[in-house]
């Protein structure tokens, strides 16, 4: 096996991976009908793998065209190379006893499609600060329907938005982590932003309480209605 960058070349299983951001591409160079028909669950497997690995990448440059964003660029810069966002979710500055003064941070989310991954945008105090590549992207509905089903399928808080609509209320606040009394990094020192949407649904007795950190969701609790 060869790896190379993004490029996976595997001949003995005849199995060609290429990646590039955004884009997985999956070859069977078999030429037996009877073997191109499906992949072998190795060559499944190991496509998993791969697609995987691609998918929870994050780094401080952005990518758009030909155009690479670097890390600490403006908002403006990165809407000039790559578009306006389709999404943006702002937090502000916030004290946390032991860490001091949390920047403000605010959240844009690029979906391209069913065919790309979505990017999201992590800008601290008007610089960029990371890039993370989440799952594919989706075609939004111009009148969207969500029911409990809708909400456990969403992974982050773009896709509740985009699904489902604003929540009826919510709770933001920023944390410090858990174990920063033990921690010695900055990295783990990192406060967390905890958010908990509550979703009505009229037709449902019970409510919906769905809970964020950093933008994911972790959790979905039921909870009496009226």
């Amino acid at each position: 096996m060869v790896y190379t960058g993004f490029l996976v070349c595997v001949r003995q299983f005849g199995l060609f991976l290429y990646t590039r951001p955004g884009f997985l591409f999956v070859l069977n160079l078999h030429t037996d009908s009877a073997q191109t028909q499906t992949m072998t669950k190795f060559q499944q497997r190991l496509a998993f793998i791969a697609l995987t690995a691609l998918a929870q990448t994050s780094h401080g440059a952005l990518r758009c065209g030909s155009s690479l964003v670097s890390e600490d660029a403006w908002p403006l810069e990165v809407k000039e190379s790559c578009g306006p966002p389709v999404y943006v979710a702002e937090y502000p500055t916030a004290s946390i006893p032991g860490l001091g003064i949390v920047q403000t941070e605010e959240h844009w989310y690029y979906n391209r499609g069913p065919q790309r991954f979505i990017r999201r945008v992590i800008f601290r105090n008007g610089k960029l600060a990371r890039v993370d590549t989440l799952g594919y992207g989706f075609h939004v509905s111009a009148s969207p329907s969500c029911d409990q089903s809708t909400l456990r399928h969403a992974q982050t808080e773009y896709e509740l938005i985009a699904r489902c609509g604003e929540p009826t209320s919510k709770r933001v606040e920023w944390r410090a982590p858990s174990n920063h009394r033990h921690s010695r990094t900055w990295q783990t020192l990192q406060p967390v932003l905890v958010q908990e949407w509550l979703y009505d649904f009229p037709r449902n007795q019970f409510r919906q309480v769905v809970t964020l950190r950093n933008g994911q969701v972790v959790d979905i609790a039921s909870r009496p209605g009226r």
